[in-house]
């Protein structure tokens, strides 16, 4: 930024900081007349009303009093005659519009009111009746007696003590407002503590949420109603009889006028002061820039004489001027005349630099081809420099290639380590290599030991063909199957899932394995095995690990399937006509999770024809590289689109899954079993 810009800016900057302070005053003392008329507003508002309320108190009371006065009111009260008492009153209220009259009798029950609403409410509450009971003064104040209904109230006991009434008189305060129009000559209306308007009507202003705040304390507010209009409000809260607010009286005015006249003025002030601004800017930026004009030639030769154009000379005009400008121009003109001077040194300084350079590198390149290849390319290539630099003038040309020979020590001492070094990790690797094949060797033993434990053939029988398969996701895993004819001739048939995976959850499938087959040599319901099976693994389960189990019992007679599951996922049924069943979930935790519990069994009925499949999550939980699930319904889809016969299903499930997974990594023990009742027939030992 030229300085005579800067001059200009920081001139007008300090005229606006003096306007903006002297608008900050003017600003201040506004507010305070401001703050002062809201207190003028309020006193006034608050003093009608006060005055207003006194009023229509006292003729309320008035009235109350003459009611109570007739003899024919006490004889009617204690007959109950409710008409009688209407009568008496109807005079009374026809001379007041807005008026109300109710009667409670010693129960604080509303027994007769004036109002013809279809929905009465008491005009006073029950505290303020049982306060009146309980003294013969008159009660006055203000009452609520629903969200819309704000009355004005008078009331006082009477008759026996035995038989006690309470005659209350109000006034609906919406008939108070005109009256307090004309005494503040502005709009009054009632606003309930939500904010909505009750009674009186401020043309084109909307009452919104945010006047609720507006009746829990005087306040004066300017705002604006939807047809361009300005009002000024003022809000004195009122009180219900034990004191707490019940609403507030508001009073508008509209000020367009006055606020139309404000803007207009305020506008007219900050355009005259910015024109000012302007005027004084432009007549300072011309001043300066003839004054400093002389400056600025110079200033241009100086940025020529430093880009290297020592071509550039000052005017011989400026040069003549008397002043300090003319005095810069001439400081210039010497400058120019030293730095041809310097030039000449220079170019002397760097011919004797190249010779020096020369003779180093060469030296350089001959130390440079004792190293390795990469190290003597690196070298070789620093002592090149960019064809952009090569005739560039440098002083420091001999450091430069002093680094370069501090760099070729450096690559000498590092080719050593890296040949020791790499000595150390083929040491490590060729060990780690021996041990990675031992442990191979051991998993691979595993793997074909818990494979050969599961079944491989089919179970004795002709009732049934059963088909299964199960493919670890480690070399071991933790699911297992089994499939066996029990000693009173039914098929057991189990599906489990140990958490975890390995070696552990492949040591604790084994247990549970073993442990289930032996206990189903003696007890043959499927809920009393799981619960004895439950027992065994929570008696030393110190991992705190579990299996989730599925087993089942088929009746090979007559179809019933007895099934206890616990934790398990549900298996799927394919009746023979199609259709695919998901049999109910279990009601049953894991095993070797907690002692001493029962296990609820099921029973489902098999026809001649359908198959059972019995699966573990790594199915339903296989996922695609975009993070996606097989999920429960494209099993259940698959399984009601396959026609072919059932002893091959689990293998084209299996390839599904493959499909699906579209070389994503297996992350969970796939295991599948499918069992197809075929209906009685004679089982072979």
């Amino acid at each position: 930024m030229q300085l005579k810009t800067r001059i200009t800016a920081l001139m007008l900057a300090s005229m606006t900081a003096l306007w903006l302070v002297g608008s900050a005053w003017e600003w201040q003392r506004d507010g305070e007349m401001t703050r002062r008329y809201n207190q003028v507003l309020l006193q006034s508002q608050s003093i009608a009303w006060n005055k207003l309320q006194a009023e229509s108190l006292g003729r309320l009371q008035a009235a109350l009093d003459q009611a109570l006065a007739k003899p024919d009111v006490a004889k009617a009260w204690n007959k109950r005659d409710l008409e009688a008492l209407g009568a008496a009153l109807k005079p009374i209220l026809e001379q007041h519009p807005g008026w109300r009259a109710d009667w409670y009798d010693e129960k604080r029950v509303l027994a007769h009111t004036s109002s013809t609403a279809l929905q009465q409410q008491p005009m006073v509450d029950t505290g303020w009746l049982t306060r009146s009971l309980s003294t013969d003064e008159m009660q006055t104040g203000l009452s609520q007696s629903s969200r819309e209904r704000y009355y004005m109230v008078a009331l006082r006991r009477f008759g026996p003590e035995s038989a006690p009434g309470i005659l209350a008189i109000g006034q609906s305060l919406g008939y108070l407002m005109p009256e307090m129009n004309r005494t503040v000559a502005g709009e009054s209306f009632i606003i309930n503590l939500r904010g909505r308007e009750i009674s009186g009507r401020l043309p084109g202003l909307a009452i919104d949420d945010g006047a609720a705040l507006l009746t829990r304390r005087s306040n004066v507010a300017q705002t604006s109603s939807p047809d361009g209009r300005h009002w000024m409000t003022a809000t004195t809260p009122l009180a219900g009889f034990n004191g707490r607010p019940i609403g507030a009286v508001l009073t508008a005015w509209d000020i367009t006028d006055q606020e139309n006249e404000n803007q207009r003025m305020d506008l007219l002030s900050v355009g005259g002061a910015l024109l000012i601004l302007a005027m004084l800017g432009l007549a300072v930026f011309a001043y300066l820039r003839h004054a400093l004009g002389p400056l600025a030639r110079s200033v241009g030769v100086l940025d020529r004489l430093a880009s290297g154009d020592l071509r550039a000379t000052p005017d011989e005009d400026d040069q003549a001027l008397p002043d300090e400008a003319g005095q810069i121009a001439r400081s210039v003109a010497a400058l120019r005349d030293e730095m041809f001077n310097l030039q000449m040194l220079r170019d002397e300084r760097l011919r004797t630099h190249q010779q020096q350079e020369r003779l180093i590198r060469g030296q350089l390149r001959q130390l440079a081809d004792t190293l390795d290849e990469q190290a003597r390319i690196e070298v070789l290539t620093a002592l090149e420099p960019p064809p952009e630099a090569q005739d560039a003038h440098s002083d420091n040309s001999l450091v430069k290639l002093a680094g370069v020979l501090g760099r070729m020590s450096d690559l000498v001492t590092t080719q050593q380590h890296r040949l020791v070094g790499l000595l150390h990790k083929l040491r490590e690797a060729m060990a780690q290599q021996a041990t990675l094949i031992s442990l191979q060797q051991e998993l691979e033993i595993a793997r074909t030991m818990q494979l050969s434990i599961l079944p491989r053939s089919a179970p004795p029988t002709e009732a049934a063909a059963v088909s299964a398969l199960m493919v670890p996701a480690k070399e071991v895993g933790g699911d297992f199957y089994d499939y066996f004819l029990m000693k009173d001739g039914r098929l057991a048939m189990v599906v489990a899932d140990v958490s975890g995976k390995g070696i552990p959850a492949a040591f604790f499938m084994a247990i549970s394995r073993t442990l289930l087959k032996n206990i189903a040599q003696f007890l043959q319901e499927p809920a009393d095995i799981i619960e004895r099976l439950n027992e065994q693994l929570c008696a030393e389960n110190e991992q705190m690990m579990f299996v989730t189990v599925f087993l089942c019992v088929l009746d090979l007679e007559s179809g019933a399937l007895d099934y206890v599951n616990a934790g398990h996922n549900p298996p799927l049924l394919m009746r023979a006509d199609g259709a695919v069943e998901d049999m109910p979930r279990g009601q049953n935790m894991a095993l070797a999770v907690m002692e001493d519990i029962k296990f609820k069994q099921g029973r489902v009925q098999l026809n001649p024809g359908d198959t059972l499949l019995l699966y573990t999550d790594g199915v339903t939980e296989a996922a695609n590289p975009e993070g996606s699930l097989f999920g429960e319904s494209r099993l259940n889809a698959l399984a009601s689109e396959y026609k072919a016969p059932n002893s091959d299903f689990p293998e084209v499930l299996l390839e599904a899954v493959r499909q699906f997974e579209a070389g994503a990594p297996q992350t969970d023990d796939i295991t599948l079993v499918t069992a197809r009742f075929l209906g009685p027939r004679k089982s072979s030992h």
